[in-house]
Order: structure tokens, then C-alpha cells, then sequence
């Protein structure tokens, strides 16, 4: 993989075919490259061999005779099992460059194990709604050289801009704390709904007024989160037991390195406990949930 080449006539493997994974497969078959895959679930490879991924029964098949792999993976553990096992007897001079969302130490220790191997590990994860793959920023932490050779594959297929942050664990680090954010104005945004349909004001209008008002406190995800919170509609598109997980790690991260977390320690209470109520399923919004269910009934305020 030399710089200035692009993904065609590449060979790349995608081990996780799911949400993100699957998206970067098509994405990367549609550019050229020439793309196997796995993954535990039948709907996935389902999609993944219509969109002409050559989906394989087992993820060491699927990594044979490539020059990148690509993991979307839920769980550090299951990183970690990857770079202990199938990933273990790739070629030496291979890049894996890895999108899950993992805590930094074990980026690194997936980093040390195919190291010795001869691979190279990058830790990538994803800045970016799953719809909006191909406009993906993807933080990456890892040898300056090992990016050079995969961001031109990256750049024009699955994102805009692939970012060398520093050392491996480093990328994982800007997303833990990006979804740390999402976590805050997930639930802050749930509270404010709450508290307006309480006081007497339609949350619909509230949400309608801000989100048109230009005002500092308007984000993308406040627009999506507030439109969906008072219409109950909690269809995922990031469900809330990944949040969860993210949030938990990211709270680790702060006390690990000696930081105070108000804020993380809040957003991981109300995750765990909206969780508690089987909601884990159910999108990021989810939280509005509890906050209506521990709530006083629904009154308008007294007038003088």
C-alpha cells in the first residue's frame, strides 16, 4: 500500500459487518478493492455479500493473502481475542487498523501482540454517525509511517479526513472523550425535555424554537435527539448499551489519569440505570425514558 495509491486493486479484510463495519466493507468494495469478511451474525453477511463482499466461515479465511484488515468490533475483549488469534498469523508487514471503540490499554496491548507478529496495529475509532460513513473523520493512534500507507485507501471511501492524534491509544482516547460529549448532551437534552413538559411548555415547541434559534447550545445531535425524545421514538441509531459502555470507559480513563468527573460520573449513572430497565436495546434517547418514569406526574404549573 503505497502513499497515493487508492482502495482499487487493494485486498482488505473487514472482521465485524455490523453497523459500521458492514458500511466500510461496501464502501471499500465499491471503490475497487477487493474485500472478504466475517461476522457472527446471518443478517450481516447477508448484506455484506450483496453489496460483493466475499463473506468467508471463519475470520481466518477471511484474513489470508490481504494487506489490511479492518475490525469494527464491540468489546476490547473481542480486539484482544482477534489479535490472540486469527489475526495472529497474518503477514508480517500487514496493517490492522481497528474502528472499535476500546479503552487506550488495550489498544495497546492488541498493538504488542501483533507487533510481534511483524503487523501493525491502529487504533481508529470512528467520529461520525454510522449514515454518514464516507464523511467519517477517523482519529487514528499508531506509527506515522503505517498511516501514511492505509490513508490513502481511507481518504474518499469511508472518510474525509483519517488524523494522526500520536502513539497507539491515543485514538481511542479522542473518541472516549467525544462520546463522553455525546453522553452529556444526550442526557442533558432529556432533562431539559422532561423539566419543559412539566412546567407546561409542549417539549415539541421547546425542541422547535432552539433548534431554529441559532443560539450557542444547537448542535446536529441536540437537533436529532430533541425531535425524536417527545415522540417517543427510541429506533436505534446508536443504541444506548454501546454508549453505556463507552461512557464507562471514558469515566475510567478520567480516574486513571488522576482527573475529576463530575459529569462522567453522572451520565454513567443515568446509563446504568435507564439500562437496568431493559432499555439497553433501544437508541442513545432511551434515557428520556427514566426521566419521565421517575418524574411527578404531569402538571402545569400554579399562575398567581
Amino acid at each position: 500500500m503505497e502513499q497515493g495509491s487508492s482502495a482499487k486493486n487493494h485486498t482488505a479484510a473487514v472482521l465485524g459487518l455490523g453497523t459500521m463495519g458492514g458500511r466500510v466493507a461496501a464502501r471499500l468494495r465499491e471503490a475497487g478493492a477487493q474485500v472478504s469478511g466475517y461476522d457472527l451474525s446471518a443478517a450481516a453477511k447477508t448484506a455484506a455479500a450483496e453489496a460483493g463482499v466475499r463473506v468467508c466461515d471463519t475470520p481466518e479465511e477471511a484474513v489470508q493473502n490481504v494487506s489490511l484488515v479492518v475490525l469494527s468490533l464491540p468489546l476490547p475483549k473481542d480486539v484482544i481475542a482477534a489479535a490472540q488469534g486469527p489475526l495472529s498469523k497474518v503477514a508480517a508487514g500487514t496493517v490492522v487498523i481497528d474502528l472499535s471503540t476500546i479503552d487506550p490499554a488495550s489498544a495497546r496491548t492488541a498493538a504488542q501482540v501483533l507487533g510481534s507478529a511483524g503487523a501493525h496495529y491502529l487504533d481508529a475509532p470512528v467520529l461520525g454517525r454510522p449514515e454518514r460513513c464516507g464523511n467519517w473523520t477517523l482519529a487514528v493512534g499508531g506509527d506515522a509511517e503505517a498511516v501514511d500507507r492505509v490513508r490513502p485507501i481511507l481518504e474518499g471511501t469511508v472518510a474525509t479526513r483519517v488524523a494522526h492524534v500520536g502513539e497507539v491509544g491515543t485514538g481511542s482516547v479522542v473518541k472516549l472523550l467525544n462520546n463522553l460529549m455525546f453522553g452529556a448532551i444526550n442526557a442533558v437534552t432529556a432533562e431539559a425535555i422532561n423539566i419543559s413538559r412539566l412546567a407546561g411548555l409542549d417539549p415539541e415547541v421547546f425542541a422547535q424554537v432552539v433548534a431554529d434559534s441559532g443560539a450557542a447550545t444547537v448542535s446536529g445531535l441536540f437537533r436529532d435527539l430533541a425531535a425524536k425524545m417527545p415522540a417517543g421514538d427510541y429506533s436505534p441509531t446508536f443504541a444506548l448499551g454501546l454508549l453505556r459502555k463507552d461512557n464507562r470507559l471514558a469515566l475510567e480513563l478520567a480516574n486513571s489519569s488522576g482527573s475529576p468527573a463530575f459529569i462522567a460520573t453522572c451520565v454513567n449513572q443515568i446509563n446504568n440505570l435507564t439500562a437496568s430497565r431493559g432499555w439497553s436495546g433501544e437508541d442513545t434517547g432511551a434515557v428520556h425514558k427514566l426521566y419521565e418514569l421517575l418524574s411527578a406526574p404531569d402538571t402545569t404549573p400554579n399562575t398567581p
